[in-house]
Formats: C-alpha cells, sequence, structure tokens
C-alpha cells in the first residue's frame, strides 16, 4: 500500500485522480450534514461524530498495518515519535471544540468569513516549520485563494439575511479565532513536518499514531459533554454514516496529501471543494447560485493556474 500511494503521487494522472477523489469526499460533508437533519435539526452531537470519526480512521489504518507487517521495522518504533503526533491531534481536538465556544463570541458568518484566515497562517506556518520558500506568484495565488473563501462565505451570509442584521464580533470572539487559525495552520503543518521527518516509516503506522491520539483526546471531550444515559450512537441516520465513511476516506487520502506532497495542495483541495459542494447542492437542493458564485469558480482556477506556473 505505502509503496503503491508513492508512486501515484509520483504519477501526474493518478495524483490528479486522487486529488479529485479527495475533492469530492471533501465536499460531500455539508451535503450529507444537511441529509442527516431530521425534521431540519440536527439530533446527534458533533463530539459523537468526530469520535467516531477517529476511531473508522483508526481502524481502517490498522487494517492496512497489519497487511504490510512484513514490511514494518521494529526499531522505527521510538516513544519520541509516537509522542509528537500527540500535539496535532491536540489541535484538532482543541479546534474542534473551540469552534462552538467561538459562537458565543461571533455570528456564524463573521465565523466563516474569519476562519478562512487559517489558509494564511497554514502558508506563514509552512514557510516557518518546513522551510519552504515561497515565490511571489505563489502568495499572490494563496491570497486569492482566501479571497475565494471569504467570497463563499459572504454568498452563505447573503442567503440568511438576518445573520448581516446581526452581524457582531467580541475582542473575545477575535482573540479565538486568532488561536483557531494559528491551531488549524499548526496542526495541518507540523503532522506534515513529523510525516516526512521519518520517510522510511510506513504512512499506516504513522497514521495510527495520530489516530490513537485523537480517540483519546476526543473520548475526553465527547465524555464531559455527554449525559449519562446517552449513546454515542443516538441521532444517527444513514447519511450521518455516510458522513462517517467519507470523511475516514477524506482524513486517509489528506494524511497521503502530507506525507507525499503538501499542505499548500491540501489547501487547494479544500477551497476547491467549495465550487464543488455548490454544484451538488445545486442538483439535490435547487440551490439557486447568484453570480458570486462564478466569481469564486474563477478565483480558484486562476489561484491554481498561478501557483502551479515555474515563475
Amino acid at each position: 500500500m505505502a509503496k503503491f500511494m508513492k508512486s501515484a503521487f509520483q504519477n501526474p494522472l493518478s495524483f490528479y485522480g486522487i486529488l479529485l477523489i479527495e475533492v469530492l469526499a471533501y465536499s460531500s460533508y455539508g451535503v450529507f450534514i444537511n441529509l442527516s437533519r431530521v425534521n431540519g435539526i440536527i439530533m446527534y452531537k458533533s463530539s459523537s461524530l468526530v469520535l467516531l470519526l477517529e476511531i473508522i480512521k483508526f481502524t481502517i489504518s490498522f487494517m492496512i498495518l497489519w497487511s504490510e507487517k512484513n514490511k514494518l521495522n521494529y526499531k522505527q518504533i521510538k516513544f519520541r515519535s509516537v509522542i509528537s503526533f500527540s500535539l496535532p491531534a491536540l489541535c484538532y481536538g482543541i479546534n474542534n471544540n473551540l469552534a462552538v465556544y467561538m459562537q458565543d463570541h461571533m455570528d456564524p458568518s463573521t465565523f466563516q468569513v474569519l476562519c478562512n484566515l487559517k489558509i494564511v497562517s497554514t502558508a506563514v506556518l509552512y514557510r516557518l516549520i518546513m522551510n519552504r520558500k515561497l515565490k511571489f506568484v505563489q502568495w499572490l495565488s494563496l491570497t486569492l485563494l482566501t479571497l475565494a473563501g471569504m467570497l463563499n462565505s459572504y454568498i452563505g451570509m447573503k442567503d440568511k439575511p438576518q445573520s448581516l442584521n446581526d452581524v457582531y464580533l467580541t475582542p473575545v470572539g477575535l482573540s479565538l479565532t486568532l488561536v483557531y487559525c494559528f491551531l488549524s495552520g499548526l496542526a495541518g503543518v507540523y503532522t506534515e513536518y513529523i510525516l516526512k521527518k521519518e520517510p522510511m516509516t510506513l504512512l499506516s503506522l504513522q497514521n495510527c499514531y495520530l489516530y490513537i491520539f485523537g480517540i483519546l483526546f476526543n473520548f475526553t471531550f465527547w465524555y464531559t459533554q455527554t449525559a449519562e444515559d446517552e449513546s454515542l450512537f443516538q441521532g444517527f441516520t444513514l447519511y450521518t454514516w455516510l458522513v462517517l465513511l467519507t470523511q475516514a476516506a477524506s482524513g486517509l487520502i489528506m494524511s497521503a496529501v502530507m506525507k507525499y506532497s503538501s499542505n499548500i495542495v491540501r489547501l487547494f483541495v479544500i477551497t476547491s471543494a467549495i465550487p464543488v459542494a455548490t454544484i451538488i447542492s445545486i442538483v439535490l437542493f435547487n440551490f439557486q447560485p447568484g453570480l458570486e458564485f462564478y466569481a469564486v469558480i474563477i478565483l480558484v482556477v486562476v489561484s491554481i493556474v498561478l501557483y502551479s506556473l515555474k515563475l
């Protein structure tokens, strides 16, 4: 599996094929979340969803690792290597809960717009931690990518006029946003750093390290937020399970992207999912986009082309 994934990322055709699958999986999140509502209400806890997602990703990673056990070098299993994955797992766990707490200090639309700053924080941390210098045209493309994300958030604000009348942001909310974007960028870039630090270590083994910490942290968050009589699966529907399966696939592909490609590619995948998700919404929910939607597509395409240029 490791050899297959590495060769797949070295072949341009299979590389873009994998990225296309990732874009489709990532963009399906909002669609399946919307379909999982019962009478317009999400009946399950987000902490349950996140915990089960970590469990599924760990299970799949362990199964892959078991199939590759003949290639496993047990000398590579070191305490320092294992514990290094606790930092990104903790960052992801904090952010999943911080996103909920932030809603008390800003309106949802402001939250969506400001969270696009994680593109900038990821790029800056990528430059510092990975020591990869980005060219001017690449910074320009990332700026356009951030604008595309913000414009897409504005479209969501436009579709909910009440949010425009109640736009607010407290100083605490602004501070939390900066922390959220920093932790998001740090988790992504540091994960890439430790994945690439030991290039000969099996990706499936490294994923097991990451997801076991994810399970521990998210179980703690879930347990402290759940009543004694509540089930982990309370409120789940068929579409909730589709969310879990597609996002598990998305997470596993994304870890391969970070090991064999880069976090910058990850940012483009995430932002490219915006127009794809909108197109799916047009088909399934009869959503009618305005001209701004086409501007988002243009910005995403231009940013991808600019970043690809060898200038």
